[in-house]
């Protein structure tokens, strides 16, 4: 993989530069280089290096899908719409829109959670 150093960024970012500083940033841990680069980036071309990022997740996405047989494609849908018909509103599937209050859990559901009144009440 091609780094970049801070010194090498320009006023006007070009799209290798774009590209290789998008790799960078989907590196995990976060390398230092990437952290001195965002130092010197504006606020402009950090939007740009996230917009390449984004391009290049979907590039890659596309890539596997293309590299799938009709059967592994056929599995995979198979397995997202089991997925999506079992899903449970009472699961956990990250914090995402998940309510934290009460009146959180009566606004999304139109109902207080099991072991409570209707006026919020623990039972």
């Amino acid at each position: 993989m091609k780094r970049m150093n801070p010194e090498d960024i320009t006023e006007y970012l070009n799209e290798i530069q774009l590209e290789i500083l998008a790799e960078m940033l989907d590196e995990i841990p976060t390398s230092k280089e990437w952290i001195e680069c965002h130092k010197k980036l504006s606020d402009e071309q950090l939007f740009k290096v996230h917009n390449k990022l984004g391009e290049l997740i979907d590039r890659k996405e596309q890539q596997r899908i293309n590299s799938m047989s009709k059967d592994d494609k056929e599995k995979d849908d198979e397995k997202w719409r089991l997925w999506y018909e079992n899903a449970d509103s009472n699961s956990f599937y990250g914090n995402m829109g998940q309510p934290v209050t009460l009146e959180d859990y009566k606004n999304r559901y139109g109902r207080y959670p099991v072991g409570y009144d209707e006026n919020g009440n623990k039972i």
